[in-house]
């Protein structure tokens, strides 16, 4: 049991991360290679080693998580327009729609998390971690300026999720 409220959150985020990374119901790929169908999303085509710094993983991991990816069809090999000799992975329409679903899952999984919640809970909430991650991001990764790729990522599923909620609402 943590024993200071530092210790909770940290106890708090390792319980969520473990349950965000696992497969969730309807999941068809892993953590893993979700995370490289994200980073694809928010760039566009890479090439490999593009690819590879980004996710922060070795040349030859990312190489076997694009041949199982594109062996799925959720990526294709295109040639680099600035180097005959490199290639640049990218999305397919199937990739794409395989990340949004994956993304609309986690979604759902925090909306019903938050279930019973006030909205002034949940806007306090967000803004608390909103500040959080900022803190960390300034204190971890100093070398990025400005908004971290990976948040444009999440700004198009929330903009999808938003969109799911209200032709709910009207229907």
């Amino acid at each position: 049991m943590p024993e200071t409220p530092v210790e909770g959150v940290l106890h708090a985020f390792t319980r969520i991360g473990r349950r965000l990374k696992s497969k969730q119901a309807g999941d068809t790929i892993d953590h893993s290679a979700h995370l490289v169908l994200f980073v694809l999303r928010c760039n566009g085509a890479l090439r490999l080693s593009d690819l590879a710094a980004k996710m922060e993983i070795d040349a030859s991991t990312a190489s076997r998580h694009v041949r199982a990816l594109e062996q799925a069809g959720l990526l294709q090999r295109s040639a680099d327009p600035d180097d005959g000799r490199a290639f640049r992975v990218e999305l397919t329409e199937q990739g794409v729609a395989e990340w949004e679903a994956a993304a609309k899952r986690r979604m759902q999984l925090l909306s019903q998390a938050m279930d019973g919640w006030t909205q002034s809970d949940i806007e306090t909430f967000e803004k608390l971690m909103t500040r959080f991650a900022d803190g960390v991001i300034n204190l971890v990764d100093e070398r990025d300026a400005g908004k971290a790729w990976a948040d444009k990522g999440w700004a198009a599923a929330a903009a999808a999720h938003r969109n799911d909620v209200q032709n709910v609402e009207k229907n």
